[in-house]
């Protein structure tokens, strides 16, 4: 009895969910962790797409274009703060179905650093917990 409680459990703790529906409504997976294929990991960017870093500094705007000085950002894009805590790094994540989608991602030192750093753009499953709001943090990439 306790392992089909226990494989019950492990189930539900990662739902696969397609890329459309979650940029189409991202509220509805508000705290859960979810896993998504065919995402693309930008590794040049430090800021993801659509996000101003707090304290001036760099605007991304778009697929990953950064922009020297903090500029007025056109109405194409959502705007959202993203700063990375302690031991993390900001990852710019596209999203191939929905380019202008712009959330703030992060990704643990350690996780980041494993990956490949030959290539700029990463295609990946990812697995990922949070909100729209407060942003979401990738626990597992699969390449």
């Amino acid at each position: 009895m306790f392992s089909v409680l226990a494989l019950s459990t492990a189930s539900k703790a990662q739902t696969p969910v397609t890329a459309t529906d979650f940029t189409t409504n991202p509220d509805k997976y508000k705290g859960m962790t979810i896993s998504i294929s065919g995402v693309e990991l930008n590794t040049e960017v430090k800021a993801p797409k659509g996000t101003t870093v707090a304290g001036g500094g760099v605007v991304a705007v778009g697929k990953g274009a950064a922009v020297a000085t903090p500029t007025t950002v056109t109405s194409t894009a959502t705007v959202n703060r993203c700063k990375a805590p302690k031991g993390y790094t900001i990852v710019d994540v596209n999203f191939p179905n929905d380019p202008k989608f712009a959330k703030c991602f992060i990704m643990k030192n350690s996780v980041y650093a494993s990956l490949p750093i030959n290539q700029s753009a990463i295609t990946a499953k990812i697995t990922f917990k949070g909100d729209s709001k407060l942003g979401y943090t990738i626990t597992l990439f699969k390449l």
